[in-house]
């Protein structure tokens, strides 16, 4: 079943609204002036002295009172054509002037569902219209980098599993055919390569459950300063002599709502972050708290985050060194996790430039209410 445009909508509308008004004046002037004749020539004595009643004198309009009435009828009658005449060419700039934005917006929303990511609209027409027009090309906007994730997502994977897969296949064969000799450290560098195969599945698992909601929690209250301080300890009896691991921790407990297990694997996963791109330096891990909120940062003295970097941090398989060098580690998936995990518990990841040199990397929770 066809709908009526929005076009042909405001035209008849506003056509109907201006023909009901001029009739609506024209019936009621036209009453008026009767009954103001009626009444004139009610008052008016007949031949014989007798006044006529109310009602009579509408019977004894002469006719000029009549040439008058009907000149008023015709009146109103050039008014109402001149008013749909009016409204009408009112109407028609009118509903142009909606219908044109919103037409570029479906056809910018058609090409949308076609593939084409590139269609954005001019902001134009009615405020409404106009903040329709803006959400569209965020809406856009957004598709096209998510779409660009994406395929970033594809190849990133693919190179993961590319080169350990080579390399240990490289290896079997090498060894079925006898032109590598089967030795501990063959076999040590082969299960090296499908351990990396096996963390790579593993954290892609649990990122596809986090994204999707399907991530479970056992949810308890908990104190988050006694939680860092226990990965802070683990942190630094793994930490290389020339990293020193630091715990800025407050004497008061911070109690949160939360699964102890995948807030402990958020902390690891950002520190071994901060340990990994701090050769020489500092790592330093702070709780502080902040009206009805708590704050864990870990802070390094490291090389730091690129200013374009910055926002992508978080972001899946995303590393700053472009060239993806082996002494980096990590397949990048890490902080994504970690702010997923963080976000299920009603919190929010952030990552910022340490003024002294290196990166702020940290998250912010909800402190349990009474």
């Amino acid at each position: 079943m066809s709908r009526i445009g929005l076009g042909l909508q405001v035209f008849l509308s506003i056509v109907l609204v201006a023909l009901c008004a001029v009739v609506a004046v024209g019936v009621i002037a036209r009453d008026a002036l009767s009954r103001a004749f009626d009444a004139y020539l009610a008052g008016l004595p007949d031949q014989s002295g007798v006044v006529r009643g109310r009602g009579m004198g509408r019977m004894m309009l002469g006719a000029a009172e009549q040439t008058f009435l009907a000149s008023v009828d015709r009146s109103v009658y050039i008014a109402a054509a001149l008013a749909v005449v009016g409204a009408g060419v009112v109407a028609l700039l009118l509903a142009r002037y909606l219908a044109r934005p919103i037409s570029r917006l479906e056809h910018a929303a058609e090409g949308l569902a076609d593939g084409d990511l590139t269609h954005r609209v001019d902001v134009a027409g009615p405020a409404e219209v106009a903040a329709l027009g803006r959400a569209f090309n965020r809406m856009a906007d957004s598709l096209s980098e998510a779409e660009e994730l994406r395929r970033k997502l594809v190849a990133d994977v693919s190179h993961e599993l590319r080169n350990p897969l080579a390399a240990a296949r490289a290896q079997a064969e090498g060894m079925v055919d006898g032109v590598i000799p089967v030795s501990p450290a063959r076999l040590s560098s082969l299960v090296d390569d499908l351990k990396h195969l096996s963390v790579l599945v593993d954290d892609l698992q649990v990122l596809t459950l986090a994204e999707s909601g399907r991530l479970l929690y056992e949810m308890q209250s908990l104190d988050l300063v006694e939680l860092v301080a226990r990965e802070c300890g683990r942190a630094q009896a793994t930490a290389s002599p020339s990293v020193a691991v630091e715990c800025e921790l407050p004497s008061q407990p911070a109690e949160v709502v939360g699964d102890a297990t995948r807030l402990s694997e958020v902390l690891r996963n950002l520190l071994s972050n901060a340990m990994r791109h701090t050769q020489h330096g500092s790592v330093t891990i702070a709780v502080q708290t902040a009206g009805a909120e708590v704050d864990v940062r870990v802070i390094d003295t490291g090389e730091g985050i690129a200013d374009e970097d910055l926002r992508y941090v978080f972001e899946r398989f995303y590393r700053a060194d472009a060239a993806r060098a082996a002494d980096t580690g990590g397949v990048g998936l890490g902080l994504a996790i970690s702010r997923r995990i963080v976000e299920d518990h009603g919190g929010s990841a952030f990552a910022a430039h340490n003024p002294e040199g290196g990166a702020i990397v940290g998250f912010r929770l909800p402190l349990r209410t009474a």
